[in-house]
């Protein structure tokens, strides 16, 4: 292949790049949609494929749009920001359909027509925003920068009118790097953290020189009401402005004066910010790119005292109102993740034959802080909930309290504990899991067949994991029903809820 070619883009892969096909083979370019035609820079051959990225548009395709966003060019956030929304969703659910087919070997797909995200801008509850440097800096231009990963890369691009959060919310990343630059003054040791390169295949060890990776790491805001505000679950959802903001400020570990520099940046971003309900410090010690604390070091509340209790917010889902902590897992588009519960109770419920069966128990693995399996509380008797955080099982309990629902929550490895409790099969009614993006553990898939549901309702976040579990589903259950859930706009990423029922005879 020549270094720079002209390539015609013909689909989308599952990551989102196009793909041009040419006599030497499939090439994948980044930042390009079907219909377009591009001149394209090679970057990379493999023994199957090659991999690109434009130089320029040559032709525009039928679905171009211009983006919603100013920082679209450069953030690595929005892939598909320029492809229009019934492109989106109609490349959601043929690419979730090629995944189930050419991975899942499935035949026949009880596929249903796809659930569009009400909203295209301002619908995230959670963003991440990454502290580092420009991908280009001059001696009169170095310094830390606050915002998200440019495309492709580790630089930093800031993203003062982003799409996804509140302007409200915004405000709040642009004095945290004006803050951030001012404490961390001359001090060489308070840079951004970047992240230590992959370990050679070779298996031999990296060089590790703690400290010198740098200090910041992330600043995460989380949008979500107090907990003992007087609005219902249907209220909240009317009343985005209402709603307040938490920080979470991801740092390596620090001695005594660094950890009281972050404590001084939250208390002036509190006094900045009123909307700001908490500022929270966290430290990781793993030098990888995730945004993850190992080790709260502070939690303030909005008038800059010390309590666990200010990291507690609420979040509606399904008419009912689930506690959880700032930094727990939780579906950062609040208004389609009413879709996807609503969608999981449609499933199910029928089921569980309705009402509250005798004796009827579920399974809820991966149930987080207990959502959306506690929706089901009326439906059975009791739950059984897994999952590995302690703090979102603590907090589990905390819901399922509050909602009348009985039942046992563990924390731990869910394949684990699965095999310590060592349930006979048939004891649960029905099993509910939603795995993370790498999906299901095969101690897990396992352990589910072993114990044989009748029915199994699985919620997933990844295509391609999804069709890996299918097949090994597929083996005992039939699928009857699989939902494409659109919860993150402008990208490939895509919710489905699917529901098997264990085949007759089996």
């Amino acid at each position: 292949m020549a270094d720079t070619l002209l390539l015609a883009i013909e689909a989308l892969a599952h990551d989102g790049r196009g793909i041009a096909r040419t006599p030497d083979g499939v090439v994948f370019v980044s930042d390009s949609l079907p219909g377009q035609t591009v001149r394209a820079r090679l970057l990379r051959r493999k023994a199957s494929f090659a991999e690109a990225c434009p130089v320029e548009l040559v032709q525009a395709g039928p679905d171009d749009r211009p983006p919603l966003c100013p920082h679209q060019a450069a953030c690595g956030g929005c892939a598909w920001q320029r492809l229009s929304r019934p492109a989106q969703l109609r490349w959601k659910e043929r690419l979730l359909r090629d995944a189930l087919q050419r991975i899942g070997k499935l035949a026949d797909i009880p596929l249903l027509p796809i659930l569009a995200a009400p909203q295209e801008t301002h619908f995230r509850n959670k963003m991440e925003f990454a502290f580092g440097m420009a991908a280009e800096t001059t001696p009169q231009d170095d310094r830390l920068r606050l915002g998200l990963r440019q495309r492709g890369g580790l630089a930093v691009t800031p993203v003062p009118d982003c799409r996804l959060l509140p302007p409200q919310t915004l405000a709040v990343v642009r004095s945290a790097e004006d803050l951030v630059r001012e404490l961390s003054g001359s001090d060489p040791r308070l840079t951004a953290h970047t992240p230590a390169p992959r370990a050679p295949r070779s298996g031999r060890k990296r060089s590790r020189q703690d400290g010198d990776r740098g200090f910041w790491r992330f600043l995460t805001l989380r949008r979500g009401l107090t907990p003992h505000g007087g609005l219902t679950p249907r209220q909240a959802l009317d009343r985005p402005q209402d709603w307040r903001a938490w920080a979470i400020c991801l740092t390596s570990p620090g001695d005594a004066r660094q950890r009281r520099m972050v404590r001084r940046l939250g208390e002036r971003l509190l006094a900045l910010h009123p909307h700001l309900a908490a500022f929270i410090h966290e430290e990781r010690t793993r030098d990888d790119a995730l945004a993850q604390g190992e080790r709260r070091v502070i939690c303030l509340d909005a008038s800059g005292r010390d309590g666990e209790e200010a990291a507690l917010l609420r979040l509606p889902l399904g008419g009912q109102w689930f506690t959880l902590d700032a930094a727990s897992f939780f579906q950062v588009n609040t208004d389609a993740a009413q879709l996807l519960a609503r969608e999981a109770l449609e499933q199910l419920q029928p089921a569980l034959g309705g009402g509250r069966p005798a004796g009827a128990r579920l399974l809820d693995l991966y149930c987080g802080v207990g959502a959306p399996g506690l929706l089901l509380g009326p439906h059975v008797a009791e739950t059984c909930g897994i999952e590995y955080d302690a703090r979102a099982i603590r907090l589990a309990r905390r819901n399922a309290e509050a909602l009348g629902c009985r039942g046992v929550w563990q924390a731990g490895d869910a394949g684990k504990l699965l095999n310590e409790r060592a349930d006979a099969p048939g004891s649960f009614d029905a099993a509910l899991v939603d795995p993370p993006r790498a999906g299901m553990d095969a101690a897990v898939r396992e352990h589910l067949l072993r114990l044989r549901p009748p029915h199994i309702l699985l919620v997933s976040c990844n295509p391609a994991t999804l069709a890996r579990d299918a097949a090994c589903l597929a083996q005992d259950y039939e699928p009857l029903a699989i939902r494409p859930v659109d919860l993150f706009p402008h990208t490939p990423h895509l919710e489905s809820v699917s529901l098997w029922r264990r085949r007759q005879g089996l």
